[in-house]
C-alpha cells in the first residue's frame, strides 16, 4: 500500500488537470478583449503566472542553496536544483510571451526597461547556476550555490522596478484591478501552473536525493570490495 507521502503528487496532477482546460476556455472564449490592447491581452493570463513561477522558484533555489552551504545537506542541494529547472522553464516561457506580448503592445519586442532587463538578468543567473550543477566540477558547488543567492536576491528588484525606475510596464497593483471577469479566469491558470510545477518539482528532487542514494551505495560497495 502507497504512503500518503506517495499520493500528493498524482493527487496535485489530478487537481490540475480539469483547471488547465477550464482555464485555457476561460481565456479564449470567455474573457473579454482588453480595451486597448485587444486580443494581444490574452497573453497575459500566460505571461504573468509564469513570471511569478519563475519569480517563486528563484527564491526556493537560492535559500536552499544556502542551506546547503551551512549544512553540505543532500536534501537542500536537490530542492535548489530541482527548483532552479522548474524556474529556468518558467524564466523560457517568460522570455518567449513576453517579445510577442510587448510588440503586440508597443510595437517592439524589446524596450529596454528595468523590468526586461532585470527579468532576463534572473532567467541568465538561472541558467549559469543549472550549467554549472550539471557540468561543473565539484570545487564549483560554492560558486554555483552563490548565484542561486544572487538570484533570490534579486527576484524583489524584478518586482519593484516599476515602481523604483520610469518603465513601460504595468504596475505591480494591476493583477488586483482586474475586473470581475478577468479575475476570474486568472486565478485557475495560476493555481493550474503551480499545482503542474509543484507536482514535477517533487518528482525531480526526489530523484535527485535518490541519485545520491545510488552513488554513495556504489562508493560502499566498491569499498567493500578492495
Amino acid at each position: 500500500m502507497k504512503r500518503k507521502s506517495e499520493l500528493v503528487v498524482p493527487l496535485l496532477f489530478l487537481a490540475a488537470a480539469p483547471l488547465v482546460v477550464y482555464s485555457v476556455q476561460r481565456v479564449f472564449l470567455q474573457t473579454p478583449n482588453e480595451r486597448t490592447m485587444g486580443t494581444a491581452f490574452k497573453i497575459f493570463f500566460f505571461h504573468v503566472p509564469m513570471g511569478w513561477l519563475c519569480m517563486l522558484m528563484a527564491v526556493i533555489s537560492g535559500v536552499a542553496a544556502y542551506v546547503q552551504l551551512r549544512r553540505r545537506s543532500r536534501t537542500a542541494s536537490a530542492v535548489a536544483l530541482a527548483s532552479a529547472e522548474i524556474g529556468f522553464l518558467g524564466g523560457l516561457g517568460v522570455m518567449l510571451t513576453g517579445p510577442i506580448w510587448g510588440h503586440a503592445t508597443w510595437g517592439t519586442p524589446w524596450t529596454g526597461d528595468a523590468r526586461q532587463v532585470t527579468t532576463a538578468l534572473l532567467w541568465l543567473v538561472i541558467a549559469a547556476y543549472l550549467l554549472l550543477r550539471h557540468f561543473g566540477q565539484h570545487a564549483s558547488e560554492r560558486l554555483a550555490a552563490a548565484l542561486a543567492i544572487f538570484g533570490a536576491v534579486n527576484v524583489p528588484l524584478i518586482y519593484y522596478a516599476v515602481k523604483l525606475w520610469k518603465t513601460t510596464h504595468p504596475t505591480t497593483g494591476v493583477v488586483a484591478k482586474l475586473p470581475p471577469e478577468m479575475w476570474a479566469t486568472f486565478w485557475p491558470g495560476l493555481s493550474a501552473l503551480l499545482l503542474v510545477s509543484f507536482g514535477l518539482f517533487a518528482i525531480r528532487a526526489r530523484q535527485l536525493v535518490l541519485a545520491g542514494e545510488l552513488d554513495d551505495a556504489y562508493v560502499r560497495l566498491e569499498d567493500s570490495r578492495a
